[in-house]
This record gives C-alpha cells, structure tokens and sequence, in this order.
C-alpha cells in the first residue's frame, strides 16, 4: 500500500482506540431497529437508485462531498456541507457519498446524519472501514450505503463486514482495486461492486485499467467506476465496461457551477464527438473549434499528404488548446520521437495507424487511439487493458476502398468507445451515426476540396454528425 494509505490506516486504529472507551455503538435488536432510518420518506435506497439507472441502460450519478484529500489538502469548507448536499440532490444526482475520514479527508461521522436530515436521496458513507465498530456506527448516523474497501481487509472479513452491513440494512459497497481483490469480492453476498481507478499503490489514476476490471466482475452484481471523471467522456468510458454508476469526486468539489457540472456529466453521454483530422493551417483550426468539433487531428506522418511539421503545428495548438482535445496522428513513427512530439506540443492523444505492438504503446506516455480494421470482438484484448483510450475503425487502405461494416462496427461500440473512420462526408455522416452509434467520427477527405479543408463541407459535417444522435 502507499505510504499515505498506510498513515491514513495508523491514525484510524488510534482513532477507534479513543473512541471505543468513549462511546458504544454495540446496539441491541431494539436499538437497531430504533436508529436513524436509512431511507428517507418517499425516497429510494442506495440499492434502488442505483437499479432504476441499470434498469433503462443510463447511469447513476453519486455526488460525492470531501473537503480534503491526500493529494488536494484544500477542496472546500465544511460549512458548505449542506448547502453542497442540497445543490447535489437539485442538479439531480442520485446519491451523495461523504467521506468521514477526518485527518486526510476533514471529514467526519456525523456529516452523514446531518446530510440525511436535510436531503431526500440515499447517503453513501465512504471511509477506512477495518473494524466491525464502524459498521454499527454507520447504521447510528444513518448511512444508506458504506464503503468497504477490499484492499483493507481478508477474505473472511470482508465476508462477515459484508453479512453485517446487509443484517443492519446498509448496503454494502466493496471497492476493488485488482484482481485478487475482485475474487475476495465475488465471495461476498454483496450487491455492488465498485472499481476504483485510483491505484492504492502508487495513487495515479488510470480509467482504462478500471474499465479492464470492471468488465471481469460477474453481470449478477451492480457495478460502478470510481475516480477519474472530469467529463461526460470518462463517464462514457465506464458505462461502455458496463458500470451502472459512477462516482464524481474531486473535479465536482472543484466545479465553479456545481449544476451545470452535473448536467454535463449525463447529458451528452448520448451526443457523437466529432474530430477534424489534417489540421495544416490556423483559419481551418479556429473554424473547426467555432463548428463544435471536439479533436483536432494533426499529422505527423512524413508519407501523408496531410503532413505537417511539429513547428508548424504547436502555432496552431497554442491558440486553440484550451477548446478542443488535441491528437497527434502517427505510422510506425519511433517510439522517442512519439514521446518528444507529444511533450513538445503537450497532445491530449496519440493516434496510431501502423503495426505498433503492445509493448510499444505500453511505453507511450500519452493516451492513445488505436486503428483497427473492423477486427472480431474475441482479436480485441490488445483493447481491453489499459495501452488505448480509443478504437479507430478504419478502412485497410487511407482512403481507399469501401466504407466499414456497419453491423459489424456497431458490435464493437456497443463494447468499447470507438471513432469511427473512412468514407464518411456530411452527405452520409447522419445515417452512419445512426447507423453504427460510435462514440466519434473521424473526418479528413470527406470535408475537403481539391485536397484542402472547405469550412463549409467541415460545419455541415460536424452538423450533421451531432444532430444524428439527438
């Protein structure tokens, strides 16, 4: 474990030590049956909220409120607890955690019964749970839910922590981290599973190695992803690994509009993302930005006639990088010079088009978008860890050839987030997204004339793609 989770699990026992002469919370039947309710009035609990998202194929928003972190010392005040919790349950999030730990996190227990009198949605309590005396006291202060994290704890303990939160009526959410966490957690009668993309060893954050193990947990449990969310894309990105849930953490407490943030988070899950590939020139970079495109691609292929030096390119980056998410495109490039590109123009992507090896993205040190021709799910592994961010479906040759399978496409999307590639122009773009459904279009010859971008070919394509999906 990393040495602040180590610190974090030191001051807890001391904690409990103090606490457990101070107080008790070994209840008796009719003291469990008499504590705080953990459903409120009219409202729904953890469990539900989190069913009716996996019932219509959306995704559950859980709010989370921290004022501190390990890694952000400062996030908020909690004199803005309630009125946080109230902005939460109006911007229509499902579900609130707190997190309770008060040294790291300036959390604390009683946040929980305080929140719960003031909101009518369920309370997840998240702390470090390692002694059956925190279980009782979450059913004291009326927690919904409450984190258990596999890491923290053996196999037979998590059971018995599991059985104890399901015989109080709290819905126990175990966390995991890797793979030998996911068995102890399959062990357990809990319902939900929840996959955070934090690595407790090294704290760095890693979504797509959070979507490689959330799609190994059994369908039977209710899954969610942890961590990492800035934007509705990283929202996407677990819902195509099949989580019913996510949780909104830090990028939330640092939010200046808390609704508009929210909103976000769920309301384009659905739109296309659209993105201009051959940028050469400014005027075409700044018309794509104005159009609504969402990544710009630059060609760093010396054989391409779409070819643009790095010079050249990081002119262009610096004026619009603050609106739009920015590929390097790339064929059999060495791997330094990748790297040295990626640095120099700081990009959002690596776009691959040639024989890369796994090993080889392994040591890129940027997202990366990978070109496949419409390969079969089961060829796709390459995929499932955490080297590539994006699939490219493309045709086999640059701009030759029939358009891509479009039944076939679609079974790829429906299991991870796909561009979508070749042939494609503002004519047939709308059909294609219906069609296929893929998470982006990926643009270049289609909006050109005679081998340069046409603004007006560009903002009815861009048009035309997001209107498809609405």
């Amino acid at each position: 474990m990393h040495n602040i989770l180590i610190e974090i699990i030191k001051k807890k026992k001391k904690d409990l030590e103090i606490e457990k002469r101070r107080f008790s919370v070994i209840p008796n039947k009719q003291q469990v049956e008499g504590s705080f309710s953990t459903k409120q009035q009219g409202g729904v609990s953890f469990f539900d909220s989190l069913s009716v998202s996996r019932n219509d194929k959306g995704i559950s928003l859980i709010a989370e409120i921290k004022f501190a972190s390990p890694t952000n010392p400062s996030l908020g005040s909690p004199e803005d607890l309630l009125k946080r919790a109230k902005i939460y349950q109006e911007a229509g999030a499902n579900a609130i955690a707190i997190i309770t730990e008060k040294h790291f996190f300036k959390g604390d227990v009683a946040f929980v019964k305080q929140v719960k009198k003031r909101v009518g949605i369920p309370v997840l309590q998240k702390d470090f749970v390692i002694d059956a005396y925190q279980i009782y006291q979450a059913k004291q202060v009326g927690a919904d839910g409450l984190l258990l994290i596999a890491r923290l704890l053996d196999a037979k303990t998590l059971q018995q922590f599991v059985k104890l939160c399901l015989s109080l009526k709290i819905e126990p959410v175990v966390e995991i981290n890797n793979e030998e966490d996911l068995e102890k957690a399959i062990a357990t009668t809990a319902n939900i599973i929840a996959v955070n993309a934090r690595n407790l060893e090294t704290f760095a954050i890693a979504v797509n190695a959070a979507c490689t193990l959330l799609r190994k947990i059994p369908d039977k449990f209710i899954k969610l992803g942890f961590s990492g969310i800035h934007s509705s894309d990283e929202v996407l990105q677990y819902k195509n690994a099949g989580a019913t849930g996510v949780l909104v953490g830090t990028s939330l407490m640092k939010a200046g509009n808390i609704r508009s943030f929210l909103t976000s988070l769920r309301a384009n899950n659905q739109r296309v993302r659209v993105k201009i590939c051959g940028i050469r020139n400014l005027a075409n970079a700044k018309a794509a930005v104005t159009a609504g495109a969402d990544f710009l691609g630059f060609n760093f292929a010396p054989t391409s006639k779409r070819y643009i030096i790095p010079i050249a390119a990081k002119k262009i980056i610096e004026v619009i990088k603050d609106d739009v998410q920015v590929v390097g495109v790339f064929q059999n490039e060495i791997l330094e010079k990748v790297n040295e590109i990626g640095e120099m123009l700081d990009l959002d992507f690596v776009q691959l088009h040639g024989e890369e090896s796994e090993k080889y993205m392994s040591k890129i040190k940027r997202k990366i978008i990978k070109k496949f021709v419409i390969p079969s799910l089961d060829s796709l592994s390459v995929a499932r860890n955490d080297t590539i961010a994006y699939l490219l479906l493309d045709r086999a040759a640059q701009g030759k050839g029939s358009m891509v399978d479009f039944k076939k496409a679609k079974k790829i999307t429906q299991h991870f987030p796909t561009f979508l590639a070749g042939g494609l122009t503002p004519e047939n773009v709308a059909n294609v997204v219906k069609k296929v459904q893929p998470f982006a279009v990926d643009v270049a010859g289609g909006i050109e004339t005679n081998g340069v971008i046409d603004n007006e070919k560009m903002k009815a394509f861009i048009s035309n793609a997001k209107e498809a999906m609405e």
